[in-house]
């Protein structure tokens, strides 16, 4: 793959978590390995499996992952699906694919899904104002006279910047401890433990709206007129799911619930921390392999479900049942518009809240404290590939070895004849 595809994913994964600086290592890893998709030549499926966990079993021996979980799959059958490592250290506690975690941004997939849903049903359209949807004023005050649509949302091209001070978005149930981080973050955990009990509506309201009492136009709104410029933007897609609360009358939580999670019986997919199973919930690891005090997020539909691999398998492969009108979230003209490049050109490169940059594939990638997640599937080939774990990958040592795993999956092809 070429430069732009390595730069569009290294960007997207750098801008999920402004505190954090990532390497381009792990971006260029799996982009190198996909464009070879070299592929390993075994007889058939149970040895390949046999030999794919042979590799990823060498992986984790040689590398400092915790835990970690992966599947492989096409809209009828899981070819693998397997855990490796532990989901808490300490207790020696497998990770399954049966494991709960926050899956960051993947989690913006859903929203897509919505978007797309309520299109369906002729409550919005994607090129709407937003401001027909919402109780106060969202304007770039540099365009003022320029609209903001949802599809401007959905796209990150809304002209609302990447979220500059996230500091009181995060809901932790302990202080995070400078001892517990490297030296680099321990100016921003102050911000991150001077949180307070806000809504997403209200919180949205104070950061956005001219009269909102953290409105900082220099920090909200770039310098670009809407629909023109692509800069990653938590807060855009959750001012989207808002505008989907708006639409249907129900908090995001509850509709995606309804009509997202329930029909495909993703029961270990909640969007409340005091919901998730304890049993089945990881243990999170920063970078230094220290635990992470477990966490929620105000603007919970841009990076704040927590589920498990085997729950995204389920919802992913109904999207590739959608493809050819057998799912049932969307339709196929539905699931068309969602997987479908937004706009011409080759800098951007956005379908509705998935992510397109890398040739041939769909899904998206997330990172948050203490979670690593992959999900794509193949728009040619129809396979999906999924990987979590539950550590900060913010180390050269442990983004080697996670986007190791990721591009050793392509190596496998499980297709059935």
């Amino acid at each position: 793959m070429g430069a732009r595809q390595i730069f569009n994913l290294s960007r997207k994964l750098h801008t999920m978590k402004t505190n954090y600086v990532l390497f381009c290592l792990a971006s260029i890893l799996f982009s190198c390995q996909y464009g070879k998709k070299s592929q390993i030549t075994v007889d058939n499926d149970a040895l390949k499996s046999d030999s794919l966990t042979n590799s990823l079993n060498d992986i984790y021996e040689n590398g400092k992952l915790p835990g970690f979980a992966v599947s492989i799959f096409d809209k009828d059958s899981t070819f693998y699906n397997k855990g490796f490592g532990f989901s808490n250290i300490s207790k020696e506690k497998e990770y399954t694919t049966a494991s709960v975690q926050i899956i960051a941004s993947v989690t913006k997939t859903m929203v897509g899904v919505a978007v797309m849903q309520c299109v369906e049903n002729g409550l919005f359209n994607l090129d709407d104002n937003i401001n027909k949807w919402l109780p106060y004023q969202v304007k770039n005050p540099n365009y003022s006279r320029s609209i903001i649509t949802l599809r401007h949302l959905a796209t990150h091209t809304s002209s609302i910047a990447g979220t500059k001070r996230s500091d009181k978005g995060y809901r932790f149930t302990t202080p995070l401890l400078e001892e517990k981080f490297p030296a680099e973050h321990h100016p921003l955990l102050k911000y991150y433990n001077k949180t307070e009990n806000i809504s997403m509506s209200d919180f949205l309201k104070a950061k956005l709206s001219s009269e909102g009492k953290w409105y900082e136009p220099g920090n909200i709104y770039t310098k670009h007129k809407p629909g023109t410029y692509y800069e990653y933007s938590n807060m855009g897609i959750a001012l989207l799911a808002y505008i989907v609360e708006s639409a249907t009358g129900k908090d995001f939580a509850t509709y995606s619930t309804e009509n997202i999670l329930n029909p495909l019986g993703m029961t270990d997919s909640k969007w409340d921390l005091s919901s998730v199973d304890e049993g089945k919930h990881v243990t999170y690891y920063n970078e230094l392999l220290n635990e992470v005090p477990k966490y929620s997020i105000v603007t919970y539909p841009d990076g704040g479900l927590y589920s498990s691999v085997n729950d995204m398998t389920l919802f992913l492969k109904d999207i590739i049942k959608c493809r050819s009108g057998e799912g049932i979230l969307l339709t196929k003209d539905s699931v068309d518009e969602l997987l479908r490049k937004q706009f011409d050109g080759e800098e951007l490169t956005e379908g509705i809240c998935w992510d397109l940059s890398f040739d041939g594939l769909a899904g998206h990638p997330g990172n948050d404290f203490g979670t690593t997640t992959l999900m794509y599937f193949n728009l040619e080939s129809a396979v999906g590939r999924i990987l979590f774990t539950n550590v900060s990958t913010e180390t050269e040592e442990l983004e080697e070895a996670y986007y190791s795993i990721f591009n050793t999956l392509f190596e496998y092809d499980f297709i059935m004849e």
